[in-house]
């Protein structure tokens, strides 16, 4: 168990790293935690704000922060490399960039923007000279965090202000990767030419090229989606789960939920897909086919969002975690494990936690973050 100090800012975000150290960033830096100990091994104030902590080659830890990228020795913290934005995407002054959109073994992939002076048309003979405006730019580009080397990168449409359009990684496939905008990145005349419903993007991972652009069903902007690497899209549709082929943008199957289920985010574990309702429910059905092998209830009261789930490393232990608890079942068969509550802050008078549980699994260790404090699991 790791307790993040109140005289330090609150995390921002967290990762696991080979299975052997859980790293935290916060406005103030990044702190190094032995996975095994729970003992805080070092501090790095360079890291101040970073957004997402990856494994890179040659035995380091990588962090996006808010103006570089920092390559980080897993062992003391110190900086092994960093690459600020402004001298290695050259041609994009004061890049602005998004939350990293996603990665697949070295590549990461993410969306940035910056804003050009885009001067007014000469006037008419007689007529006044107009005003020039400020115009948002941005794009969308794939890195190589091991060779540290841009591979590509794509002008697509700006965002809503100030202009960096985040996306969201939903599937990976061997010659794409398939996006989706956030939705509180989306500008009016976004919103206004979905109707309600979301697009998705399809990318050429050796080029950048774009390949389609896409709804699928009734899936919203903000609905749970994933796909997987055969050319299905798992979206929430109402009160069900809908599958779609990607090539035809047909469903493929449709699972039927309960009133007011609405599915959450799944999880994909080989041939199956674990699933997520807002009535507490999680469990796994065939990728291909829709059928379902399990269900079962975190017995938590309902309300609320669907739970989180995380697949150990192991595969064996499928990981729920809502505002309550988090629930631990068998992957195979849905056998209930564990449940998991934290005691909450012990002194006389102190703040009840409104933040939901979350789990973070790597290898055979999954971490559980409640606020400021960390507990390892050993799982298979």
């Amino acid at each position: 168990m790791y307790t993040h100090p109140v005289t330090e800012p609150a995390p921002l975000t967290a990762g696991v790293w080979q299975d052997e150290l859980l790293v935290l960033t916060t406005a103030a830096g990044a702190t190094g935690v032995g996975l095994r100990t729970g003992r805080k091994v070092w501090q790095q104030p360079d890291a101040a704000g970073a957004q997402a902590v990856l494994p890179a080659g040659d035995g380091l830890c990588f962090l996006a922060s808010p103006t570089e990228f920092l390559w980080l020795a897993p062992g003391d913290g110190t900086v092994r490399h960093r690459v600020r934005y402004a001298d290695q995407f050259p041609g994009v002054p004061n890049l602005r960039v998004a939350t990293l959109t996603g990665r697949s073994v070295s590549v990461v992939w993410f969306t940035g923007s910056h804003t050009v002076t885009v001067k007014a048309p000469k006037p008419k003979k007689g007529k006044k000279p107009g005003k020039d405006t400020q115009v948002a730019r941005a794009y969308f580009f794939a890195y190589d965090i091991v060779r540290r080397k841009e591979l590509w990168r794509i002008a697509v449409p700006a965002g809503r202000a100030p202009g960096t359009p985040a996306y969201r990684l939903t599937a990976v496939r061997e010659t794409d990767v398939v996006v989706r905008q956030d939705a509180a990145t989306l500008t009016p005349a976004d919103v206004t030419a979905g109707k309600g419903k979301a697009f998705f993007r399809c990318f050429d991972r050796a080029t950048g090229k774009l390949l389609w652009n896409r709804q699928f069903g009734a899936v919203t902007p903000g609905g749970a989606a994933l796909g997987d690497e055969e050319g299905r899209l798992y979206g929430a549709v109402g009160d069900d789960l809908q599958a779609f082929e990607t090539a035809t943008g047909k469903p493929a199957w449709t699972l039927n939920g309960t009133a007011a289920s609405v599915f959450g985010t799944p999880v994909r574990a080989g041939e199956l897909l674990h699933t997520t309702n807002r009535n507490q429910e999680v469990g796994a059905v065939e990728r291909a086919t829709g059928k379902v092998l399990w269900r079962r209830s975190t017995e938590v009261p309902l309300g609320g969002n669907a739970p989180a789930l995380a697949l150990s490393g192991g595969g064996k232990t499928l990981l729920a975690a809502d505002l309550s608890q988090v629930t631990a079942f068998a992957a195979a068969d849905g056998r209930r494990l564990w449940k998991f509550q934290d005691v909450g802050v012990q002194e006389p008078g102190g703040a009840t936690v409104q933040v939901p549980y979350r789990v973070l699994a790597a290898g055979r260790t999954a971490v559980v973050q409640r606020d400021r404090v960390f507990y390892a699991f050993p799982v298979e």
